[in-house]
């Protein structure tokens, strides 16, 4: 695939984040995409288009307004230093090509070995459709790249005034983990103390500043050590969280040394967290299904208060695993903001095997799933209920022809 070309400056176009005219705000969410494996092979250069076909694949299922990269999007330990941004160019193509906004937190791998998370966010911010920041100043090393928010405003306006105020507010965090650039030691892999203290702080700012409590998500690569212990006791239910449960939890710290605990802070400030709907990461490449963490969770560090805690799906055909390639795709209602969010699994061929409502009652709701193909482009969005009839025509079909025919051939 041609390397995409860099515009920043030279574009124009106001990729302010928006709901649309129909009332909804529906991201696209890649993570761990792995390019840069076996670069020196035949086979590298290989997996890596066949990413690119993924990626390419799913943007054109469903409709969004915004590409969230979750996390190593580069296998650091398969590359070298000055390759970096040259991978960077390849991943940001299908939304260079098709003018979509992306955000990226990074991952372990990112920032491991001849990786350079700090190279990455430059060369990313060369294109005008790249939202990605670096909030919090210091040492990348500590700290990590890519912490910030994202505010999300109506759609009213062709403009985002000083006094304008958003629907939604997207965070962003750096789980770090791989190496440290000047010496190569293994490096923490959780969200930096530093970083937890900095969204506690600018939370009860924007709280203030509007005047109300604004509907938040979150996105970061490792996933929390609630996780796992939700894992192992009640465990993952297929009916009432469904997904692939292919692997054991490796929660933030965990790759460090084998503990938990070391995300305490960070999971007592998203519990305490006002507003906040659901949390996103990756990782686990084997693993895409949600729970709700709540209080009650057995032999967890901190009592969960009913946030949505989701994997995506592991996205590129780089790092381990056998699973379809595909995306978690979520959609969030204007109407219905301050309650729920509605996510899936697209699979780059197009079905569906997870749909689920993310709400009060999800943990509970029985659900059972199987792979579907779902149009919900942004036009079809108005009426879920319609968009869905198609399915369900389907599986009435399928049981008047197991059980009504046979019943008439045999009479």
């Amino acid at each position: 695939m041609p390397q995409s070309t860099p515009n920043r400056g030279q574009d124009t176009h106001d990729y302010t984040l928006r709901f649309s005219k129909d009332g909804t705000f529906q991201i696209t969410m890649f993570t761990d995409l792995h390019f840069a494996e076996d670069e020196d092979t035949a086979d590298g250069p290989a997996k890596d288009a066949r990413s690119i076909e993924v990626m390419e694949n799913v943007l054109g299922y469903d409709t969004q307004q915004l590409v969230v990269l979750n996390g190593d999007q580069i296998s650091g330990y398969g590359t070298k230093a000055d390759n970096t941004t040259a991978y960077v160019d390849q991943i940001v193509g299908p939304m260079v090509e098709r003018d979509l906004p992306w955000a990226s937190t990074y991952g372990n791998h990112d920032h491991q070995s001849f990786a350079d998370t700090l190279k990455t966010f430059q060369q990313e911010t060369t294109y005008s459709q790249c939202l990605t920041q670096r909030m919090i100043p210091g040492e990348p090393d500590d700290l990590g790249v890519s912490n910030y928010f994202l505010p999300v405003y109506p759609a009213v306006g062709s403009q985002v005034d000083s006094e304008a105020t958003p629907e939604l507010i997207l965070w962003f965090f750096d789980s770090r983990g791989g190496n440290y650039q000047n010496d190569g030691r293994e490096r923490p892999d959780w969200v930096h103390s530093e970083v937890v203290e900095w969204f506690k702080e600018k939370n009860i700012n924007l709280t203030t500043q509007y005047g109300k409590t604004i509907p938040s998500i979150a996105f970061f690569h490792i996933p929390l050590s609630a996780a796992k212990f939700f894992r192992e006791d009640p465990g993952v239910n297929p009916s009432r969280e469904p997904g692939q449960n292919g692997e054991v939890v490796s929660n933030q710290g965990e790759m460090y040394d084998h503990k938990t605990g070391h995300d305490i802070e960070l999971m007592w400030a998203l519990a305490k967290a006002d507003g906040l709907l659901a949390t996103f990461s990756g990782h686990d490449h084997t693993n895409d299904w949600c729970f709700k963490w709540t209080e009650d969770l057995p032999g967890q560090d901190v009592p969960g208060s009913g946030v949505n805690v989701c994997y995506g799906r592991h996205s590129g055909y780089g790092g381990y695993g056998d699973l379809d390639r595909g995306a978690r795709h979520i959609v969030l209602n204007k109407d219905t903001l301050q309650k729920e969010l509605v996510t899936w699994i697209r699979l780059e061929d197009g079905r569906i095997g997870e749909n689920v409502t993310l709400n009060a009652t999800y943990g509970k709701d029985e659900y059972h799933p199987g792979p579907v193909h779902l149009e919900l482009k942004r036009d079809q969005f108005e009426n879920t209920g319609l968009a869905l009839a198609p399915s369900i025509l389907s599986t009435v079909l399928c049981l008047f022809m197991i059980f009504y025919l046979p019943l008439r051939l045999w009479n």
